[in-house]
């Protein structure tokens, strides 16, 4: 798919495109997590560690500015963006700083590690004039990231995370001496490790990626100084010459009467809370996001109403790590709104060795009703699927194993996938994830908000048509009468 980053292709020779140049981003400087993680080693703490979910939410691959080996900077003039915040972040300097820099990094990114220094050794030398906020955004192709990142949520729970957040940075997100420092720092061992693996943690993890992605964050490390974006890791004259200009705006409004405590605020009056980004050009045979695609709904049991205005048919691979930032936001989306329902539809890659089987498993847990928990129970596992008993996992979730065991084995499901399969390729989908939102294509982990915003546009166009008197368990299949059934065979869609 043209610029659809965030997305595993199917075709080894459209890697690039799905994810952008990998190779030429690697130079440049921000990490988005193309490269694959060593094997983890043993450690006491590392029992814990393998279970630890893999974190989604979320999110593309962007352009990224290089500013890498120069001491000047061009300082931003464009949008400012308010990122949303709970109040808990880890933060150096006082709350009423005239300068907020919020930053979004992943504990195995080189360019975040080496981002660290000048930050600090900066932001120290304006003594209260800065503060400095840390939200995680571990990246998909970084194994060691998401566990990482909960170790230093762990941390900071005892007031300890700036220690561990530099010797995490320090040791490249590497976890095998864990214990060791947990003992150094005079931590509580049975506290860390529970609040590592617990509910509070996935819960801020997740907030974190999908305050990135609403942003159009899609590597790391990125910065929001007062609300202008800067992407990359830079140097401490660099960071000099960014917060210099933003204290002289903050100055200008304490000189006119703001108390320093509201500053931020002020600043951020009119900021986006969003970045929406317009869709690319399509190529020949490629889905065009403008035009209406008849999208069948597959054997999967839908998540939400069978009369829902907005139906969301997604394609997904259960090895895909940017499938599994797209698995909560499904929920969500259906948690949200009544009249929005999601459908699962399979495509998986064949370089994904258990993709298939995992796909199978899904299915014949939906023959007990249990399709949407496996579904969860399978990109949660994700890291360890390779090796992943289906039988196991079906016991878990309460099935009769001889049952599963037998539907598993069941050829009518390979012919589910097959459809699948062939309605992707129908359609031009040649990577995962990808959406349809009543017809309308998304492509890639986009942020939430992508999605939301289509949404909004396709419940409108729903609306119009119960007000004209189409039931609303009709809607879809009225939708998909005059929509198209393949994409244009030459580029700009028709």
């Amino acid at each position: 798919m043209a610029d659809a980053p965030d997305q595993e292709a199917a075709d080894p020779h459209a890697a690039r495109d799905s994810h952008g140049d990998a190779a030429e981003l690697a130079k440049s400087g921000p990490d988005t997590g193309g490269k694959a993680a060593s094997a983890r080693k043993s450690s006491p703490i590392g029992g814990v560690i393998g279970f630890i979910l893999a974190l989604g939410a979320g999110f593309f691959i962007g352009q990224w500015l290089n500013n890498r080996g120069k001491d000047d900077v061009e300082i931003a003039a464009g949008p400012r963006y308010r990122v949303a915040l709970r109040g808990n972040e880890p933060s150096k300097g006082p709350e009423d700083a005239l300068v907020t820099v919020i930053e979004f990094a992943d504990y195995q990114c080189p360019y975040c590690a080496r981002a660290a220094g000048p930050l600090d050794e900066v932001a120290a030398s304006y003594d209260d004039e800065v503060r400095v906020l840390y939200k995680h955004y571990p990246l998909p192709g970084h194994a060691k990231a998401g566990p990482a990142a909960r170790a230093a949520w762990a941390a900071l729970q005892q007031g300890k995370f700036w220690e561990l957040h530099a010797w995490l940075f320090g040791k490249n997100a590497e976890l095998d001496q864990l214990d060791a420092k947990v003992a150094e720092l005079g931590l509580d061992r049975a506290r860390f490790l529970a609040d590592m693996v617990g509910e509070d943690a996935t819960r801020e993890l997740d907030e974190d990626l999908l305050a990135g992605g609403r942003l159009g964050v899609s590597g790391t490390p990125v910065f929001f100084v007062n609300g202008h974006r800067y992407v990359g890791a830079m140097s401490a004259s660099q960071w000099r010459g960014i917060i210099a200009a933003e204290l002289d705006e903050a100055e200008r409004l304490v000189d006119a009467g703001t108390a320093p405590a509201q500053v931020y605020d002020a600043i951020l009056r009119d900021a986006l809370e969003t970045e929406v980004r317009a869709p690319a050009e399509p190529r020949a045979g490629e889905p065009d996001p403008r035009q209406v695609y008849r999208v069948e709904l597959g054997d999967a049991p839908p998540l939400g109403p069978a009369d829902a205005l907005v139906t969301v048919v997604v394609f997904s691979d259960f090895q895909c790590p940017y499938c599994a930032r797209v698995a909560p936001i499904v929920h969500q989306l259906v948690a949200q709104a009544p009249d929005v329902r999601v459908v699962l539809r399979n495509l998986p890659l064949a370089k994904h060795a258990r993709a298939r089987d995992a796909a199978r498993a899904a299915l014949a847990a939906g023959r007990q009703g249990k399709y949407w928990e496996m579904h969860d129970k399978l990109f949660a596992v994700q890291d360890r699927l390779a090796d992943a008993d289906m039988t196991e996992l079906a016991g878990e979730l309460g099935l009769d194993r001889d049952r599963f065991a037998a539907d598993f084995a069941d050829s009518t499901l390979e012919q589910t996938l097959e459809r699948d399969v062939a309605d992707a390729a129908r359609l031009g989908v040649t990577g995962t994830p990808a959406a349809f939102v009543n017809g309308r294509f998304i492509s890639g982990a986009q942020p939430i908000a992508s999605f939301e915003a289509l949404i909004a546009n396709a419940r409108d166009g729903a609306k119009a048509l119960v007000d004209a008197g189409t039931p609303p368990d009709r809607v879809y299949e009225t939708l998909m009468q005059t929509a198209l059934a393949t994409p244009a065979a030459t580029a700009g869609g028709s």
